[in-house]
Formats: C-alpha cells, sequence, structure tokens
C-alpha cells in the first residue's frame, strides 16, 4: 500500500488546465440549462442550445483527455491510481461517448438530458481541485496550520452557495416572470438558510429549473455545504485530513476526529431515508385527491417531503398552505409534521442510535446507558413540545382576537405551531392571533431545535443549560450537574454566549429595522409584527405576519444578512473576527463587585 504522503500528491502541470475546463462546462451546462426552458422565440433557442452544446462537447473531450492523462502519470509514477481518479474518468468516458454522433439536432431529448447530466458531474470532479490547490495556499507560516478557521470556511461556501444560485435564478430559464437581484438574493440566502420566508410567490414565479435550484439550496444548506463535499469526497475514496474531519464534527456539534465517517453516514442515511418514505407517503396521499394538481405529483411530493425533513418552510402549493389536499387534511399535516420532527432531533441522536441498534443484532450489548446529549436532547424536546402545546392551546382559546372570535380552540394547530417552530409552515395566518400568542411563539422560536439537526433558533438543549445555569448560581452549587454527568465550564460558558449574543443581536437589529420602516412601526402592534419578523429570520422559521411585503429592498438585505447569520450562529459568526487564545498559567488576583 502506498504512504498516505503519496496519496496527496499534485501534478501542477495539469491542475489548471483541469479547473478551468471544469469551470467552464459547469458554466456553460447551467447556461444551457437556464435557456433551453425559455418558451419565447423557440428557433433562437435550438440555435443557441445547439451551438453552445458544441462547444460543451469540445470543453467535455479537452477535459476527459486532462483526466487521462492525470491517470496515465498517477499510475506510471505511484501504481494504481486512486478511487476518485477512477470514477471521474469512468464519468468523462461516458461523457465523451454520450457527446459522439451527438451533437447535430439529431440529438435526442434524453441524449441531451444525459450530456447534461454527464457534463455537470464531470465539470463538478474537475472543480473539486479547487479544495487542494486552495488547502496548499491557505498554511499559515505558524506551525503548518490553516488560517482559515472552520467557521469561516463553513460561512464563505454558504455565501458561494447563495451568490452562485442567485446568478442562476436571474437566468430567464429559471422564472416565468423577471425578479429583481434583491428578490432573487432574498429568496436563495432563505432557502439556503432553511428560513422559508420568500418576497415573491415561489409556485407562480419560479419555473421547474427555479423550483429545482431552491430544492438543492434547501438540501444542501439543511446539511451543510461542507458536509455534503465532504460526503462526496469519502464516496469517492478520498479520506479526509484531520483538520477536515474536526471541520465537520464542529460544524455538527460532535467531539472528536473518529466518528466523523459513521457520522456523515448517519446523516445521508437518516436523510435519504426520512426523505424518500417522506416522498412515497405524500405521493398516495395526493394520489386522486380532489382540487389537488396531478400533472406533477412526485414533483410536490419530493419537494415537500425535502423542505419539510429540512424545516425550510417553502411551499409550491399554488394556494400554498390552504391547498386542497393539504388545509384540513390531518393524514398529510401529520406526515409533514412527522418530517418535520425527525429531521429537528439532531443527527449525532441518530448516529448514537444506530451505533446502538448495530451492536444489539451483532450481539454485542451496547451500553443501557444512553449519551448525556442524547439524554438532554429528547427531554428538552418534548419538555418544549408539550408546553409550547399547552401555552399556545390557552392563549389561542383566552387571548381576544380575531382568532378567538372564529371559534378558535385548536389542541392540533398548537401542536403543528409548537412542534414546527423552526419550520415555517402556517396553517393559518399566524396575523389573526393576539400578540401575547405571537410573542410566546417567537420565544418558542427563538428556543429552536437541536444541535446537529435541521432546525434553528439558539437550539433547545442550549437554552436548558442557560436555565439550568442560573438554577445552580441560585442553589450555590460549584458545577453545573446533569444525567450524572459534571458539564464541562466551557461547554456552559459558549452556552450563555450564544444565549446573550443572541438576544443583543435581535434587539439591535429590531431596532435597525423599526428605524427603516417607520410606517409598519407606527401602526398598529407594529413592534411586536417588526420583532417577530426578525426573531423569525434569525432562528430560521419563516414564520410571518405579513409585514415583508412592505419591506424596502434595504430591509430586505438585513433580513437577508440575518437568516445567513442565524443559519452559522451568532457565536460561531463571531468566531471569525475574534481568535480565541490559548488559557494563560497566569491569573491575575480575585476580587468581588457589588451586584445588589
Amino acid at each position: 500500500m502506498r504512504p498516505q504522503a503519496q496519496k496527496e500528491y499534485r501534478h501542477k502541470a495539469l491542475e489548471l488546465p483541469e479547473v478551468l475546463s471544469g469551470i467552464l462546462v459547469l458554466f456553460v451546462v447551467l447556461w444551457e440549462a437556464c435557456f433551453e426552458g425559455v418558451a419565447n422565440s423557440p428557433a433562437v433557442r435550438d440555435a443557441f442550445v445547439r451551438s453552445s452544446h458544441l462547444i460543451l462537447c469540445g470543453l467535455v473531450w479537452f477535459n476527459t483527455l486532462v483526466v487521462l492523462l492525470h491517470f496515465v502519470v498517477e499510475w506510471v509514477q505511484h501504481g494504481v491510481p486512486r478511487r476518485f481518479l477512477w470514477v471521474q474518468l469512468v464519468v468523462g468516458i461516458v461523457a465523451s461517448a454520450v457527446f459522439y454522433g451527438g451533437v447535430s439536432a439529431s440529438l435526442g431529448r434524453w441524449a441531451f438530458l444525459t450530456s447534461l447530466v454527464c457534463s455537470f458531474v464531470l465539470g463538478g470532479f474537475s472543480i473539486g481541485t479547487i479544495g487542494a490547490v486552495l488547502r496548499a495556499r491557505r498554511r499559515s507560516p505558524v506551525k503548518g496550520g490553516s488560517c482559515w478557521s472552520p467557521a469561516m470556511r463553513f460561512f464563505t461556501y454558504m455565501v458561494a452557495l447563495v451568490l452562485l444560485s442567485t446568478l442562476v435564478l436571474l437566468t430567464p430559464g429559471a422564472t416565468y416572470k423577471p425578479i429583481s437581484l434583491v428578490d432573487a438574493l432574498f429568496t436563495c440566502a432563505s432557502a439556503t438558510s432553511i428560513t422559508g420566508l420568500t418576497s415573491v410567490d415561489v409556485a407562480s414565479t419560479f419555473t421547474p429549473l427555479g423550483k429545482l435550484i431552491l430544492l438543492l439550496d434547501i438540501q444542501i444548506g439543511a446539511i451543510g455545504v461542507m458536509t455534503f463535499s465532504y460526503f462526496v469526497l469519502m464516496m469517492v475514496g478520498k479520506r479526509l485530513a484531520v483538520r477536515d474531519s474536526m471541520s465537520v464534527s464542529g460544524m455538527l456539534d460532535q467531539q472528536g476526529v473518529n466518528i466523523v465517517p459513521s457520522l456523515l453516514r448517519a446523516v445521508f442515511f437518516v436523510t435519504l431515508t426520512a426523505e424518500i418514505a417522506g416522498a412515497v407517503c405524500l405521493y398516495h396521499l395526493w394520489k386522486g385527491q380532489p382540487g389537488f394538481p396531478q400533472e406533477d405529483l412526485w414533483g410536490y411530493a419530493i419537494f415537500h417531503a425535502v423542505s419539510s425533513f429540512c424545516n425550510a418552510g417553502i411551499t409550491i402549493f399554488p394556494a400554498g398552505m390552504e391547498q386542497a389536499g393539504v388545509q384540513g387534511n390531518r393524514l398529510v399535516q401529520g406526515v409533514m409534521l412527522l418530517l418535520v420532527l425527525v429531521g429537528t432531533v439532531g443527527f449525532g441522536v441518530y448516529l448514537e442510535g444506530l451505533t446502538r441498534l448495530k451492536g444489539r443484532l451483532s450481539g454485542k450489548l451496547p451500553s443501557r446507558r444512553w449519551s448525556t446529549n442524547s439524554w438532554l436532547v429528547l427531554r428538552v424536546m418534548l419538555i418544549v413540545m408539550v408546553v409550547g402545546t399547552i401555552g399556545l392551546t390557552l392563549l389561542s382559546a383566552f387571548e381576544p382576537s380575531a382568532h378567538r372570535d372564529q371559534g378558535g380552540f385548536n389542541l392540533w394547530e398548537s401542536l403543528w405551531n409548537a412542534t414546527g417552530r423552526s419550520a415555517g409552515f402556517a396553517l393559518t395566518d399566524i396575523g389573526e392571533y393576539g400578540p401575547v400568542y405571537q410573542l410566546f411563539l417567537a420565544f418558542l422560536m427563538f428556543v429552536g431545535g437541536n444541535p446537529a439537526g435541521t432546525g434553528g433558533g439558539v437550539y433547545a438543549p442550549v437554552f436548558a443549560l442557560c436555565i439550568l445555569e442560573v438554577h445552580r448560581v441560585l442553589k450555590g452549587k460549584q458545577d453545573l450537574e446533569i444525567h450524572s454527568r459534571r458539564i464541562a465550564r466551557n461547554t456552559v460558558e459558549r452556552a450563555m454566549a450564544t444565549v446573550v449574543l443572541s438576544i443583543f443581536w435581535i434587539v439591535l437589529t429590531t431596532l435597525l429595522l423599526l428605524l427603516l420602516e417607520p410606517e409598519i412601526a407606527r401602526a398598529p402592534h407594529g413592534v411586536v409584527k417588526m420583532l417577530f419578523m426578525e426573531v423569525s429570520a434569525y432562528t430560521t422559521t419563516g414564520f410571518e405576519l405579513g409585514v415583508l411585503p412592505q419591506f424596502s429592498d434595504f430591509s430586505k438585505l438585513i433580513i437577508t444578512l440575518n437568516m445567513l447569520f442565524g443559519r452559522v450562529g451568532m457565536f460561531t459568526f463571531m468566531l471569525i473576527f475574534i481568535r480565541q487564545q490559548e488559557p494563560s498559567p497566569i491569573r491575575l488576583p480575585e476580587t468581588r463587585l457589588p451586584l445588589t
């Protein structure tokens, strides 16, 4: 077996042509996919697509030739090539074979689509070379470390995904009618941050291509751009460096680098299983349903299964959640609610559950004791659901509001809002409830879901640690103890810092929005509506009280930044600009200050 050092080599002479040709291949593929759906001037469209396809054919052949040279050089110098290069070469040969003889007008529809898919995959593999180039350029002169922190890389990749998706949505093939740059940016940021706020009607604005772009943004944004990239590299046989493993474990709130491969497999196993099962259930529940559009049933089922599991809250129904087959259909709502709940739990809990199940099936009895993380997550999640459901039910029944005037005492809707507090699907207009109901729902959104899950907020276990820390201080105990374990001080301090920074940021941006939108601020309950909107954006929830259409473009940009900051996490975002110091062995003399 070759040593690890030999596996990580690169041929600099072949690096640049491969990356450039891969970028050009992806550019032409996206350009064709966007313009191929334009309905006006079919003759001009067909001529454009045919000529661009000839260019794409040449680029694919050139890229495959470069990969083949890379393959031969590695075989001659180092023996059997890596699995990544084998897969890349096979995809290149398949793409070249599809293009052979099929670049004229006789190119069939399926051959055309197959060539686009193969070209997209081939270009993506070549783009992966950029990671190796950047990794070499980011070396810090101090101890060979990287000058890019995991937080910086995560935020940069998210912004890059949002900008790329925005450019695609601005093309004619992605929308039925033109939209502004701000609306496209806002929509892509909402999908990538799995928030669900939209400044345009998704169903009537975006073509199937535009909806597919949003679906990809939701899926990649939910599991993390870096997590998705590392899983692809792992599946094609590329071993992750220790730094990359630490980045993944940090993003998914897990400790240790040894569990990263198992964690990545658990993430994608749970995601695909839940989304496929949800799509199948929704398809059969909507099949033959009166009033429900039947022409693209699988598309509706897949999109809403992914949107529900990822807690995105974006819908493509023509009538929104009031669509026939959704409104009043408890089975459909139950499936969507279950998907939201499954996505909220957290992949760390699933990894532990799958590990324990595998141990039982293999005859190795696992420990009867679950980890403190899983123990805390499941209990806090149940407490928030029960308290939230009871509180919302009582407020909807006794608080004066338009909803109460309509005879509102709905336990199911309260359970829906409390459980889906980070999803953003609204069965009825939240604006019909009273301000106390809205503020209590904003509090539930702030609490949010769980670490390493698809929910938002400051995370329920983090908020629970803050409450328990206050209780510890009042009781005069020395340590915070949970589940017969002492919680590390840095964990408690990070939880407190996360909540404090989040509250500070929400108050600050709410005041800024009130200054920018004085008409909304002067309206009845305007402050509550603006605070609700800010909490919804920062916690990546997506509930809305009807004030978003009144926002100016500058206010929409502020909400866009809030959605991205909320997805990254305020504490993690602050680490981009603040370098943490090593603990000093020298401690200053202690003093006390009056607090009461």
